[in-house]
């Protein structure tokens, strides 16, 4: 058994978004582990400020075995009425996760009987310069340590999607169109000569 796992490509830190389903809306684990919900429920699309979105699990060992503590914790700016009504009936409650880390990758964090509990802060601060913001805040206590979720997260057909601005890029090659890029898409080049270009 090597310990031995070279980083390849990019490496970022954060969480990008998270998934949250509440206890009464899971209906079972699959075979993997994973959960399913109940015919008509969903998961819930969650986001934060950008940059705020935090997981950590530190474990304990204990003589029953190794006690993991999750948590995951962000930062929703502004108070509005109709923020604080769905934050209201969040609190107290307990849900299980999936966290797409900034790399992509997928985890569900929390079971049946070994959930997360929701609470939500608000502050407003004192100056006109502070954050006026909620704290949020996932955490519980679980036997098992987060595993890949690696089904179709289902959602509420009434989720919103990212917006997506800008206009499409057309790349040229020696003066003649090429591709075309729409707005929030990538291009990747592989080539083994030196390219050069410029933006306009």
């Amino acid at each position: 058994m090597n310990l031995t796992f070279p980083v390849t490509g990019d490496n970022y830190g954060g969480v990008d978004r998270f998934w949250f389903i509440h206890e009464d809306d899971i209906s079972h684990l699959d075979t993997n582990g994973m959960i399913i919900p109940k015919e008509g429920a969903f998961w819930n699309l969650g986001k934060a400020t950008k940059y705020t979105l935090d997981f950590s699990n530190p474990g304990q060992v204990k003589r029953g075995g190794t006690i993991y503590s999750p948590r995951l914790t962000g930062t929703v700016k502004k108070y509005r009425p109709e923020l604080e009504a769905v934050l209201e009936q969040m609190r107290g409650e307990r849900f299980a996760l999936v966290i797409k880390d900034k790399n992509g990758y997928l985890v569900q964090v929390g079971r049946p009987n070994e959930l997360l509990t929701f609470s939500a802060d608000q502050a407003t601060g004192g100056l006109p310069s502070d954050s006026n913001s909620y704290d949020l805040n996932f955490r519980g206590e679980t036997t098992i340590k987060p595993i890949p979720y690696l089904l179709e997260i289902e959602t509420d057909p009434e989720t919103p999607t990212d917006p997506v601005t800008g206009a499409p890029v057309t790349i040229t090659v020696n003066g003649q169109p090429s591709f075309t890029v729409p707005a929030g898409g990538t291009l990747a080049i592989t080539t083994e000569f030196t390219l050069e270009y410029t933006i306009l």
